[in-house]
Parts: structure tokens; sequence; C-alpha cells
């Protein structure tokens, strides 16, 4: 019985260490935090931010607050204080303790993991380099001397700094991995909004890109390393339509990037699946199996959150085939159970009227309002801008409920992705009334909206009010992510 209950005892203290190992033991103290703020710490799924995977701390009267937040493998989290953020080094068995300042965004870093996070802080990499930021683009003959080349000499600096500290072989390699990635990923966006002719702007993807591989710099990949995934997958897709105008060279080039040698059934597969599947086909083909199965773990959580529920199923079968033992299974099954439930209750403040695609005039159709104010949301499921935009209502609509008022939307999406716009603003919970136009069609819409000046036309998105008598409102008008001074404006109309 005593050998019994040694053996008990010695279970229970490897349960504990291991239950201790598998967190991480974040600690600090906050000051001059405005009212109504919060610290949050965001563990992601694999990385990026996800509001879901959010863990706002309480801090006790003093501002110190503490947690444990269960931790299997090491990543790149988040915390934010007001409306400062830093990235967050994360480790199981380790601790971290910060001191934040509300006031001046000011962070300090103690315990384990103190020097990586202090280093990862003044890297910036959660920051656009300065070239990315200006609105400006410098012509293709220009990219060495007036971005790479100023650009390669701020990078060498910075790994001097990281060789120069007091990490691990291992933590330096990251961080080097990290800032190299950092580089090429916002050159490649650099470039793709230069609004340079197509073939300028792939050719030189082609030749920057041509020296990378899929393998990565580090046994440890970061955001960074993951949107690089992107941009090396839009470098084998310029490769393989480089090679457009010779039919054997195209479909041997589409073979070797995709698996699908004819054009036609790749524009299929885009069509039925979305441009997601096709990227997660490519990264199958160039990337790691451990690299493959994150990304795909990655986008189904990115799908889902962003309420593209079919495509974000059709990547879930992908994970179920292909990684039947995917650690990420059981959160992406929980996730998408809450979302198909969401998607099965009716929401009677989503109204979807009858004549949705039919109707001839905006300013006709306001009319049925008449008393009220209308604020008009031009988007569509395909801009990334609208989308971000759409966050912001639920706290503009709280503020303004009960009052007169009608969120109308007019989304512009081609006629075959009539149920993705459902599927997206039921998933969404998008409250109002709504509309959808192709863009064929959505042309006289600007038209009646903007007659004197076609250069805005087609900006998504773009918004308008109406007053109680249905008419046009010429104001500057505000955006959901101004807050309160939409709030402001929309009142001085009711």
């Amino acid at each position: 019985m005593l050998r019994d209950m040694k053996i008990i005892l010695t279970l229970v203290a490897v349960c504990g260490y291991l239950v201790s190992y598998a967190q991480f033991d974040l600690k600090g103290h906050m000051k001059n935090l405005p009212t109504g703020e919060t610290v949050i710490v965001n563990a992601p799924l694999v990385f990026g931010y996800f509001d879901d995977m959010n863990t706002p701390l309480t801090t006790d009267e003093d501002g110190n607050f503490s947690v444990k937040l269960p931790l299997d493998e090491e990543k790149i989290g988040y915390l934010r204080w007001g409306d400062r953020q830093a990235f967050l080094w994360m480790r199981p068995g380790t601790d971290l303790t910060v001191e934040l300042d509300g006031s001046n965004g000011q962070i300090a870093f103690g315990g384990n993991m103190a020097e990586a996070n202090a280093l990862l802080h003044k890297l910036e990499l959660w920051k656009a380099p300065l070239f990315f930021t200006d609105s400006k683009r410098v012509a293709v003959n220009e990219m060495q001397t007036r971005i790479i080349q100023p650009y390669l000499k701020q990078l060498a600096a910075k790994i001097t700094k990281v060789d120069a500290s007091p990490l691990t072989p291992s933590e330096k390699e990251f961080l080097k991995a990290e800032l190299h990635y950092h580089f090429i990923v916002y050159v490649d966006l650099y470039v793709r909004t230069a609004r340079w002719p197509r073939e300028e702007w792939s050719n030189f993807i082609i030749e920057f890109m041509q020296g990378e591989t899929p393998q990565p710099k580090s046994a440890l990949q970061g955001p960074m390393y993951y949107s690089f995934i992107d941009a090396y997958v839009g470098f084998l897709a310029s490769r393989a339509f480089s090679n457009r105008d010779d039919p054997t060279k195209f479909a041997k080039s589409l073979k070797s990037v995709y698996g699908v040698s004819s054009f036609d059934s790749l524009m299929s597969l885009a069509h039925e699946h979305g441009e997601t599947f096709l990227n997660w086909m490519a990264v199958k083909r160039a990337f790691d199996a451990n690299t493959t199965e994150r990304y795909l773990a990655q986008q189904i959580k990115g799908k889902y959150d962003d309420g593209e529920v079919s495509t974000g199923n059709r990547l879930f079968e992908a994970l179920e085939l292909h990684n039947r033992n995917s650690t990420y299974l059981d959160t992406l099954t929980s996730i998408r159970a809450s979302l198909m439930k969401r998607m099965a209750t009716i929401n009677n403040d989503i109204i979807v009227p009858d004549d949705y695609r039919t109707f001839q005039q905006i300013k006709t159709f306001v009319k049925q309002f008449q008393g009220k104010v209308v604020y008009l949301d031009i988007w569509g499921t395909w801009c990334g801008p609208c989308k971000e935009e759409m966050r912001y209502l639920p706290s503009i609509k709280e503020h303004m409920e009960g009052k007169n008022i009608v969120f109308l939307y007019l989304d512009m999406d081609d006629d075959e992705k009539d149920n993705k716009w459902r599927e997206y603003i039921q998933a969404n919970a998008i409250t109002g009334v709504h509309l959808r136009k192709n863009n064929d069609d959505i042309q006289a819409i600007w038209k009646e909206l903007m007659p004197d000046d076609a250069s805005k036309h087609g900006r998504y998105p773009t918004y308008f009010i109406f007053d109680k008598h249905g008419n046009l409102v010429a104001d500057d008008i505000k955006r959901p992510s101004d807050g309160k001074d939409l709030v402001k404006q929309l009142e001085e109309y009711l």
C-alpha cells in the first residue's frame, strides 16, 4: 500500500509539473490607463490577432494584474493597453512581468522572458516600415536606390543589435528571421500597391523573390514568416503566369504550383472554393507538412472569423482529410459548431427585402423610411477595409438604439456571390436593411449619388446620410471607425 501511495504522489507531482509547464505566467502593473480602457492579452491559434482570443486582465485597486495562460507551444501573442500594443513572446513554462503606462505607451519587462521581449519590442516588427507608410510610390527603376538599399542598411543595424544581445542562439535566429521576412513582406506589399503596369510589378516580384525559399529560417515561426508564405505564393503565381503565352510551359508551371495543369480547371476551383483554397493548394506543394498544417488551420480560423462560412468549411474538410490528427481540430470544431448555430438562428433584425436586387434608384428606395435618418454603407464582401469598418458598427448601433435611424447596406458583388453575401451578413449579425447590385448595375447608383464627381465612383467603402425627409446630406460623412464623431453627426439630423 505504501508503494501505491508513492506511485500516486509521484503521478500527482508529474501532473502538476506538466500543468505548470503548459502555461505562461503573466504578471504586471498598469498606471495611467484611461477610464473605460482595459489591458488585454491575446494568445493566437497560430498567429494574428482575433478578438475572440482576447483575455481581458482584471487589475486590483493598485493596478496590478496576474494571469496564467494555457500554452502548449511557443508563439507570439499580443498585449494591448488602451490604444497601445506590443508583441508578446510567450513560451510554455516561463514567466513575464510587464510595467505599463497608459499615458505614454511605455512598457518595461521582467522575468524569464524579459530580455527576449524587450528586444522584440525595440525591433518594432508590428509596425510597417516608413517606406511603406508613405502613400507615394516610386517608379520600378528607382526601387533599388530609393527603397531597398536604404532599408537594407537599417536592417543590417537591427541585425547587429540582435547579434550583440545576450539572447540564446535560437532566440537570435528567430528575431533575425522575422526581420528578414518583415522586409520581404513589405516590399511585396509596396510593389503590389504601386499601381505599376501589371507586367512591371510581376517581373519585379519574380526577380526580387527569386532567392527566397519556403524553408523557415528559424525553428520558431512567427507572424512575419506566415505573412511571407502569402508573399511567396504570390511570387509562385506570378512566375507561373509569366509563361501564359507558351501553352506548354504555362500548363507545366500551373501543375508545379497548384497540381492542376489546366487554367480552366484552376479557375473553376477558384470560383467554387475561393482564392484562399488555391493558395492552400500552392502552400501544400511548396512548404513542409508542419507549416502547411499551421497555415491551413490559421486560414480556417480567419474564414470563420470573417463570416466566410462555405470557404471555411471547405478548408476544414481539407484539414480533416490531410491532417486527421491535427491538434487544431478540436478548437476549430468548437468554433465551427458555434458559427453554424449562429447561422441557423433567425435574426429578424437582418432584413433583405424582396426587391434587394431589382430596385432601380436608391433615393426612391429610401423614401419608405420617411421620418428616419438613413445611414447608407456601400461595400463588398471582397473589400477588406469595408469589413474592417463594420467591426465598429455594434458600438455605433448601441449608442443609437431606440432612435429613428436606419442602417442601410448596399453590397457590390457578382450575382453568383449572392449566397456568400447572405452568409456574411448572417454570420456577422449585421443588423439593418440589405441590398445588393453587381458591378454593372451599381454604376447607375453611383451616378445617382454622385452625379458631379465620377472620380469617386467605385470607392469602397463609401458612406452617405439621408435626412428624415429623404434628402441626401452633402457633408463629409464619417465612417464607423470615427466612433463618437459619427454618432454626433447622425444625431445632428435626428
